[in-house]
């Protein structure tokens, strides 16, 4: 992640000094932002193309934080009917860093009736592609000697004895669309900038070490899926964006 990050900085700013060269005046300013948002804490610099678009490279970090819920735990007996061994509570261990390359065009910058800063954001973020990782504990004597499993979202997750441990993974490049107002580089030193948008991270899918073949389908064994979790794996499956940020100007 560290040398991709330094590899997007140097790029970016290799392409900006080249077009701050330009007579044509396309990208004679750089600018910087840092902000906070659904995608965690920002910060990023960008050039203007022209006064109808703007490109950015950006860094987001969230702080990780954990949701847990109750799945219940059985084995298969002779017969394919699920035996029951108890409730287990499973921890969902979510961890959230991206790197952004965007553009913002400005329809409305040189409208004489209505000219404003209104923009449609159109880029890509790069990042790991696990997003969350499950574990959990079952408390339970019985079924010692069977292969146990639990419900995650429409999977069903094989237990390593009485051990759940597994990781979500999304697409590591995850195409975004998004419209606010405000400029990335601002027209004076300081600026603010709104901005609403939509990440699509692609369908999750569950993963036990590096296979996604050990965690079959529900539906395949005729059994309900867990809702809860479900819920929880397609709230990331396209992630909202909501980001404030503070704008500045090098020059």
């Amino acid at each position: 992640m560290k040398k991709l990050i330094i590899s997007g900085l140097a790029m970016f700013m290799s392409l900006t000094s080249v077009m701050a060269q330009e007579e044509t005046g396309i990208g004679n300013h750089l600018g910087w932002g840092v902000g906070f948002g659904t995608e965690g804490f920002n910060a990023s610099i960008a050039t203007d193309m022209t006064k109808y678009a703007e490109l950015e490279f950006g860094v987001n970090w969230a702080p990780g934080f954990a949701r847990t819920e109750s799945g219940d735990a059985f084995y298969f007996k002779e017969d394919n009917k699920r035996h029951g061994v108890g409730d287990m509570d499973i921890k969902a261990k979510v961890n959230r860093a991206t790197l952004d390359f965007k553009g913002s065009v400005y329809p409305f910058a040189a409208n004489e009736n209505f000219a404003s800063d209104l923009f449609v954001a159109l880029g890509v973020s790069f990042a790991g592609k696990e997003i969350a990782s499950l574990e959990g504990t079952l408390n339970a004597t019985e079924g010692a000697d069977k292969q146990k499993y639990v419900r995650a979202g429409k999977y069903l997750l094989p237990l390593d004895g009485n051990k759940a441990d597994a990781s979500a993974r999304v697409n590591s490049v995850r195409p975004y669309v998004g419209l606010g107002y405000g400029r990335l580089v601002p027209k004076n030193n300081l600026g603010f900038r709104v901005e609403l948008g939509c990440q699509f991270n692609g369908k999750m899918k569950l993963y036990k070490g590096d296979s996604d073949n050990e965690c079959e389908l529900l539906s395949n064994r005729g059994i309900a899926t867990d809702t809860d979790m479900q819920d929880v794996m397609d709230f990331f499956s396209i992630y909202p964006v909501l980001k404030v940020s503070l704008r500045g100007k090098f020059f």
